[in-house]
């Protein structure tokens, strides 16, 4: 590996022995080894005392770690008749990589790529049983003319190294009836709480139609190349649709009990079974417990499994959560590691095939601890192979220190999704492009300055100086990571903390020269004499004009989050009810704060994404936290803050007031300054408007493509 410089400069003319200076040292190394990635670090840099201009170059140094056995991760394991060559598995998450139900070469470059980087076996994403749960941008496995497409993915898959699956669907009362011209399906005319569109009651006979799709399904797969097929028993399709009290509330024969609700997906089940032979492995997704008011508990769900057993499913593939309980099906930030582990090890317990848990699993460590402990056999690898597509071949060559970190937050994956995008990943641009973008060596090779070490700038310098540009990034504080390493320090999210930090160490490992405590100006720039600049300086906050906000009981809300000051008062009123706002509500209130919110708009966090919500929406609930929204604030005083609301002024009290009214871009003019100095000068993130963290990685990505 070349050799990674960290470099503290001080302003010119000043001197100051004390001052603290960063640099990577051999120690840090030695505690990274063991700690980095799955140990959640908490620094990546060692900080010494030095002199004015203080300079420590570190030269051809080893930051792996020590070798670990992940024997059990890495070992070959079965799944009915099929060998699988270690115990790792990407699960079928949607992409929208489709056209009118049929597979696109988008979708092929997207499977072949997480199969070559060493996983052992795709499961492809839902595939579309029947007329009545298709859409243009879900797959379809309902009529062979999408055979020949299902082929050429199958052998992609398999051409990459990987075992082939795909996953066998119907939405059920789930799936809108508009996507397919219809009424959505289901067992009785219960509606989906997030759908909420009363469900035609499936006859006897319409139920034995979908069974019977389910079984032309399954021979169309296994003629199409496919190694194995998932049944999609989960998260509140038809099938869990079925198995569920609070959804299934017919008096036949495919209602009552628990032993006749799971009626219908045994039926389908058999009806798999006899289409594909005995030998042809067939596995089950399920929801071990929905998390909703009526829904299944554990106990049914292990109940449920042992009936599946029974039906000859020779894997079960264990998740939880349905639409009504959205973010258990995908868990964000806030919910734990492992979340489905424990659930898994009790279903485990209970059946004699294997286990597959998916849920947050993001180290090899734990991938491995949790084999080792006989909690599953095998481990389903999802966003985290959006975010690293090589976590096996990583693992396999002992370098998982490289494995790019996901930190749960839907937004570059599921949230694109369902906006209707396709999905990707905010840490990699790559994800959903292969057939587009690639990382190619520069033509021409240049000196590169990257002004700002947040994530945009971040990633601009390791594309670059993977290019093989000469990259020298400055960062005028002591730390890389930006704004978030500022959002890691919110509750339950010291994963973005990390993740801001690893990305540092990925830039100082691909070469890249960084100058800590080094501010840009037009000397150090004309120094360097660069042929190219892209300036990620990010935003500072923007502070409204209002009357007594420079009080001395005012604070920014990033300062308070990242704990630079102290709030001292009891009752404190955060103005503006964003993300930013809400965190800072949330940081409060758990310091025993009497927390309420000033909005301006209709509503507070119209800026949270899907699965974020729930949680942010509980926390105001919860804590009871006053929300005055279509509310301005027009002054601040010591004891009270005076807002507008249609029309009328209202004085709420309030000790302390927490500002979160947005943010302005290139704070100091640096992009100006820059672009009259080089005259190659990109502008990327905040620096050029005010966003989140996936416009910035995106961004600089981009202008380190261009060089």
């Amino acid at each position: 590996m070349p050799g990674c410089i960290l470099r503290a400069e001080q302003r010119p003319g000043r001197l100051n022995k004390k001052r603290t200076y960063a640099v990577l040292s051999k120690s840090v190394c030695d505690w990274q080894k063991t700690v980095l990635l799955a140990r959640q670090p908490q620094a990546l840099y060692s900080f010494i005392n030095g002199k004015a201009g203080y300079t420590k170059d570190i030269q051809n140094f080893d930051t792996r770690r020590p070798s670990m056995s992940y024997e059990r991760f890495l070992s070959p394991g079965k799944i009915g008749s099929l060998t699988l060559k270690n115990r790792s598995i990407f699960p079928p998450m949607g992409t929208h990589f489709v056209a009118d139900g049929f597979v696109t070469g988008q979708m092929i470059a997207y499977q072949a790529r997480r199969a070559a980087g060493g996983c052992a076996m795709n499961i492809v994403e839902i595939a579309s049983v029947h007329r009545t749960s298709s859409a243009k941008l879900i797959l379809g496995i309902d009529d062979d003319k999408f055979v020949p497409g299902l082929a050429k993915l199958a052998a992609a898959i398999k051409a990459g190294g990987a075992k082939a699956c795909i996953q066998l669907w119907h939405g059920g009362r789930q799936h809108p009836g508009a996507e397919f011209g219809g009424q959505c399906w289901g067992p009785s005319a219960v509606p989906c709480p997030m759908i909420q569109e009363v469900p035609h009651v499936m006859t006897l006979g319409e139920i034995r139609e979908i069974i019977d799709a389910y079984g032309e399904a399954a021979r169309r797969a296994k003629e199409a190349g496919f190694d194995a097929v998932e049944i999609h028993g989960a998260h509140g399709y038809l099938i869990d649709c079925f198995l569920n009290a609070y959804s299934n509330t017919r008096t036949d024969e495919y209602g009552g009990d628990l032993e006749r609700r799971a009626r219908f997906g045994r039926e389908v089940i058999r009806a798999v079974r006899a289409a594909v032979g005995a030998d042809f492995p067939v596995l089950m997704r399920m929801s071990a417990r929905e998390n909703y008011p009526g829904g299944i508990t554990l106990e049914e769900g292990i109940k449920a499994a042992r009936l599946y057993e029974a039906e000859g499913i020779d894997a079960l593939d264990i998740s939880q959560g349905c639409y009504g309980a959205m973010p258990y099906t995908v868990p964000p930030y806030y919910l734990p590691e492992r979340v489905n582990v424990y659930n898994a090890s009790q279903i485990k317990m209970n059946v004699q095939i294997p286990v597959i848990v998916a849920g947050k699993i993001y180290t090899p460590d734990i991938a491995e601890e949790i084999l080792q402990n006989g909690e599953a056999d095998f481990i389903s690898l999802g966003r985290i192979l959006l975010t690293d597509p090589d976590f096996v071949r990583k693992t396999q060559e002992d370098r998982p220190e490289e494995i790019r970190h996901c930190v749960a937050c839907n937004s570059g994956c599921v949230e694109r999704m369902f906006a209707g995008k396709v999905t990707s990943c905010v840490f990699n641009p790559l994800t959903g492009y292969e057939t587009e973008i690639e990382i190619k060596p520069a033509p021409e090779k240049k000196r590169v300055l990257v002004i700002g070490g947040g994530p945009g700038g971040l990633e601009a310098a390791r594309v670059a100086a993977e290019r093989g540009h000469a990259v020298t990034l400055f960062e005028q504080t002591g730390d890389l990571g930006g704004q978030y390493i500022i959002a890691g320090r919110s509750p339950h999210k010291v994963m973005m903390e990390n993740a801001a930090r690893h990305l540092g160490y990925l830039a100082m490992r691909a070469g890249v020269n960084v100058r800590l405590y080094t501010k840009a100006t037009p000397e150090r720039i004309q120094a360097l004499q660069p042929d190219a600049v892209i300036v990620a300086t990010g935003s500072e906050p923007l502070i409204p004009s209002v009357e007594g906000v420079r009080g001395s009981n005012v604070y920014e809300a990033r300062k308070v989050i990242n704990g630079n000051v102290r709030i001292r008062e009891h009752q404190v009123a955060v103005i503006g009810g964003g993300l930013v706002g809400l965190e800072a509500a949330e940081f409060l209130v758990e310091q025993g704060k009497r927390v309420c919110i000033i909005e301006r708009l209709d509503q507070v966090g119209k800026d949270l994404e899907m699965y974020i919500r729930p949680h942010m929406m509980q926390l105001l609930e919860v804590n009871k936290i006053d929300v005055h929204v279509r509310s301005k604030c027009v002054a601040i005083g010591t004891d009270s803050v005076t807002v507008e609301k249609d029309g009328r002024r209202e004085s709420i009290a309030a000790e302390a007031v927490v500002i979160a009214a947005g943010a302005k871009s290139d704070p100091g003019n640096v992009a100006a300054m820059a672009a009259r100095l080089v005259p190659q000068c990109q502008v990327i993130g905040d620096a050029k408007t005010p966003g989140n963290v996936i416009d910035a990685i995106w961004q600089g990505n981009e202008a380190a493509r261009s060089l």
